[in-house]
């Protein structure tokens, strides 16, 4: 379905970097300058012109392996904590969601750095992207202090709330502690990522998760079990070495980002502009209230997990299953990352037909491959779950029919998530190509409704009269509805009239 053009050029009416001609008298004088600029026009041209299909592969494979990479990070993790037992497994899955409500701030910057990028970018207004990615930066680390400090101190209370046994507490919050410590790295590699988004550059992400995973995954070992003299530190050893990975992908971002048109970002002065805050807020609170949605949404399907007869095993196999799904999902986050940049930057250059094509093609393409990949776990599914959680030397036979239970219950959730699959990719994708455009209130709504209003009734209901199989398939179905909206949402159009 295609769009008529009709985006006003003059919404943005600050001077342009490319248009200015003391600019272009800089570029001859930098000779540097002028070919990072000559690099990014013929970056930004494959996402505004030529070949649609050819420009969404390019932008979205090395996005896909970027988030195949963190998968497999994430994984490798979950290998490494499923050794210490099942109420470990449990203590991370809690964790991690209590991280990623913290993360709903860090996604409204991300949102709306990679929204105003992506406009400036292809409006040609380097200058603007340039405000836009500073005033971002000094936005999300003022804001993770201003988190960080209220949860170290609650934490405690915040994981007993959710039902974990005072082993996987104790653990958790250990593990929460020092994540926690390191919430400023985590916040800045977001919102650079968001501007690399907006850029359309996935390849440098790439390589920068390359490193940090490698760094991931070699402290792991060497911290959770006590190798080559590194002190065994269990579950916070494994926190540990996710901080050390942030920071190291912090670093490596604000390495790379003087080769890219956001040069100047680290240039300048360090003042908020309340003025830039409020125009990245007014994108990224939608975003962010999703994500608090989608979160507290999970928190509270992870607390009537907690408190059903299954207990420590159904958290745990919701955690296993979704780390082993994320295999097939992230490809999604991939392709809406090419979303994102093909309707952001189209927009800008007055091109919303393309946008739509764009975002489309993007999808269509992650329909194929998430649905393939769920294929493969309903296939094997057990053989998944024993791979990350495993029987220990003189476990007790409590421990062992425990190891069982938790096995089953994964193996049962990745079979039916396989219905859903395609329906999560239509969900993924088209809600990155709405941000792109800045359009973060529909999603939200929509979000409040397939999670509030239809996951926990419904989840609730069918736990009750089948224990956890309920449960999942609870979620398979709100999934399938949460991805008809996005469509419906979509395909009416108005995203394309969205001021940034």
């Amino acid at each position: 379905m295609a769009f008529k053009a009709f985006w006003r050029n003059d919404l943005v009416t600050a001077p342009t970097l490319s248009r200015d001609a003391d600019d272009v008298a800089s570029q001859q004088k930098d000779p540097k300058r002028a070919a990072r600029k000559a690099k990014a026009d013929a970056h930004r041209s494959l996402i505004t012109e030529g070949n649609i299909q050819r420009g969404v592969i390019a932008v979205a494979v090395p996005s896909v392996a970027t988030m195949l990479l963190q998968t497999t990070n994430g994984l490798l993790d979950t290998f490494f904590v499923g050794s210490l037992g099942t109420e470990a497994v449990a203590a991370i899955t809690v964790s991690g969601s209590l991280m990623f409500a913290l993360m709903a701030a860090a996604m409204a910057v991300s949102v709306g750095t990679t929204a105003l990028v992506a406009r400036f970018i292809g409006e040609k207004a380097d200058a603007d992207a340039v405000t836009a990615t500073r005033q971002s930066i000094i936005l999300s680390v003022l804001i993770s202090v201003a988190l960080g400090i209220p949860m170290f101190f609650l934490r405690i209370p915040l994981l007993s709330a959710l039902g974990l046994g005072d082993d996987a507490l104790q653990q958790a919050s250990r593990y929460l502690a020092v994540t926690i410590i390191g919430m400023p790295f985590l916040f800045m590699m977001l919102i650079l990522n968001g501007a690399f988004r907006g850029l359309g550059d996935t390849a440098r992400p790439f390589w920068v998760s390359l490193l940090a995973n490698i760094v991931h995954a070699a402290f792991n070992y060497l911290l959770i079990f006590g190798h080559f003299g590194f002190p065994k530190l269990g579950l916070a050893g494994g926190a540990t070495a996710l901080a050390i990975s942030q920071l190291i992908a912090t670093i490596l971002y604000l390495a790379f980002l003087p080769k890219t048109p956001l040069a100047d970002a680290l240039r300048g002065g360090w003042e908020l502009d309340w003025e830039w805050a409020k125009r990245i807020a007014r994108i990224g609170i939608p975003a962010s209230a999703q994500q608090l949605i989608r979160v507290g949404s999970m928190l509270a399907f992870q607390a009537l997990l907690a408190r059903s007869g299954a207990g420590a095993a159904a958290v745990a196999a919701l955690g296993i299953g979704l780390r082993s799904e994320s295999i097939a999902f992230m490809p999604g986050f991939g392709y809406a990352i090419a979303a994102s940049a093909f309707v952001g930057q189209n927009l800008g250059a007055g091109r919303p037909d393309r946008a739509n094509a764009g975002a489309w093609a993007a999808t269509l393409q992650a329909v194929v491959v998430m649905t393939l990949m769920g294929l493969l776990f309903a296939v094997f599914g057990e053989e998944f779950a024993r791979f990350f959680i495993k029987h220990v030397p003189g476990e007790t036979a409590h421990q062992a029919a425990q190891i069982e239970e938790t096995i089953r219950l994964t193996a049962a959730y990745l079979h039916i998530a396989v219905y859903s699959e395609a329906f999560l990719a239509l969900g993924m994708v088209l809600t990155g190509a709405l941000q792109g455009a800045g359009e973060t209130v529909s999603p939200t709504a929509i979000t409040v409704i397939s999670m509030a209003v239809i996951r926990l009734p419904l989840s609730w209901l069918l736990l009750n009269w089948y224990g956890p199989i309920g449960a999942w398939w609870a979620m398979s179905i709100s999934t399938i509805i949460q991805g008809v909206m996005v469509v419906y949402i979509f395909r009416q159009g108005k995203w394309h009239q969205t001021k940034v």
